[in-house]
């Protein structure tokens, strides 16, 4: 859904190019070609733009809102960032915050959800042979994205040699609850193309949710760990600015995240979970909602929610986990 929603939006793209192309050609007189270059230029430079506009407005909504008592009282003691000084930033980095979130988002949105080839299913780490190899990675990703949102996390894993499986989750505004038979059907391709104990997962946003509520219906013994980036585990009020059920479901305080933090085995499936969050989210409101009480969580600074996916920092957290429980296991039979 999300793919073909996105490749419509470049019918506006198009016709956007094409109206002021023949606006700059007919009224302004222009040659063909710098009517050509100034038409792209314009268009491009409007997205930007909008998206400049989309984030500023997130960044000060997440701010913003995190200061009203409804939402600030509803926390819990260890959503505390007292004594972390580093959330607060200065002018120049949150320039750079809102730049490198806003380019984010428009490749994001008119690149790589619309036009990534194959984003979807199974990569093999190319050195099987290794004696001490990572364990497979199944990557879920978030509200409105499909799998393309990995294509930098894909690309890092596979110079690292470590196999993945990317999923897109259907339908896109569903219920939260809808994803867990996928997600499980996931992990057992992955693990019967792998020939791996277990598997990792690192998850975007709503996709740390999903994860979640999965492990309450399946258990989470075939998962050896789990990286949450940006995942609303206590919800955002932003939520009312989105559409669908798994919004409404992720909305601070609602009583699908509440049961879900109550079932015994999620007090489980946390210790597992290391959530990466940046106190800069302009998704996730207030930010601290990523932080979980039972799972560790470390603060990556001065990202926004998409960029956070593929900051340095994430990455390198992400390959050092990755490192930790490396071990020999046999290769699948079809690929022995």
């Amino acid at each position: 859904m999300i793919r073909h929603l996105n490749r419509l939006y470049w019918i506006g793209y198009l016709t956007a190019l094409l109206g002021l192309y023949w606006v700059l050609k007919n009224w302004f007189g222009m040659a063909t070609d710098d009517a050509a270059i100034g038409a792209l230029a314009l268009v491009i430079g409007s997205l930007f733009l909008a998206h400049v506009g989309f984030n500023i407005s997130g960044f000060a909504l997440s701010y913003s809102v995190r200061q009203i008592p409804q939402i600030r009282d509803k926390g819990m003691p260890f959503h505390s960032t007292e004594g972390e000084g580093f959330h607060r930033l200065n002018v120049p980095r949150w320039i750079k915050a809102v730049t490198v979130e806003s380019l984010a988002s428009l490749k994001l949105v008119t690149l790589l959800q619309p036009w990534a080839p194959n984003p979807d299913g199974i990569a093999l780490a190319g050195k099987t042979w290794r004696k001490k190899k990572p364990l497979p990675v199944l990557l879920v990703h978030g509200y409105l994205c499909n799998s393309a949102v990995w294509a930098g996390t894909r690309a890092l894993l596979e110079r690292a040699d470590v196999s993945t499986h990317a999923i897109t989750l259907e339908p896109a505004i569903g219920s939260i609850r809808s994803y867990s038979e996928a997600i499980h059907e996931a992990i057992d391709e992955l693990l019967v193309a792998t020939g791996a104990p277990q598997v990792k997962i690192i998850a975007h946003s709503m996709g740390g949710v999903a994860v979640r509520y999965h492990a309450t219906e399946y258990g989470h013994h075939r998962i050896a760990g789990m990286i949450t980036v940006g995942s609303p585990h206590y919800g955002t009020a932003l939520s009312t600015l989105g559409i669908g059920k798994n919004v409404k479901q992720m909305a601070w305080g609602s009583y699908f995240l509440k049961t879900l933090r109550e079932h015994p085995t999620d007090r489980e499936f946390q210790t597992k979970i290391w959530s990466l969050w940046s106190p800069q989210d302009n998704i996730v409101c207030p930010p601290v909602s990523s932080k979980l009480e039972f799972g560790k969580n470390t603060a990556v600074p001065g990202c926004g929610h998409v960029a956070l996916l593929n900051d340095s920092t994430t990455e390198d957290l992400i390959l050092n986990w990755l490192a930790e429980d490396a071990q020999a296991y046999p290769l699948a039979e079809n690929r022995a």
